[in-house]
């Protein structure tokens, strides 16, 4: 992997649900890892309409340099918008490279 190409920086939080004071689940976020070198690399976006309005989910791919555990559940902050990791595949199984497949727009919280 090229750093050159990892032009970009991000961070991923990690979820963990806290109890309030009315017994009820709530989600709290923390960074598990912040200012991770990236490359952005967008896929074609898609629009629809969702409970009578319009929605517009896009798709990305992070490639960042191997991280130990980074997991599907998790998030990305990146350019102000919150990215949701459906997948994380690690590439060549030797431990260099790790892609985030990412969605935004319909975001888990």
């Amino acid at each position: 992997m090229r750093a050159g190409t990892l032009d970009q920086l991000i961070t991923i939080e990690s979820r963990a649900d806290t109890v309030n004071g009315f017994g009820q689940s709530v989600p709290t976020w923390s960074i598990f890892a912040a200012d991770v070198p990236a490359a952005y690399e967008p896929a074609r976006g898609r629009e629809y309409f969702a409970a009578q309005a319009l929605t517009v989910a896009e798709s990305a791919r992070f490639r960042i340099r191997w991280l130990s555990g980074v997991v599907a559940g998790q998030r990305v902050q990146y350019d102000g918008k919150i990215w949701d990791i459906a997948a994380v595949e690690e590439m060549y199984r030797r431990q260099r490279e790790t892609h985030l497949y990412c969605s935004t727009g319909l975001t888990l919280g």
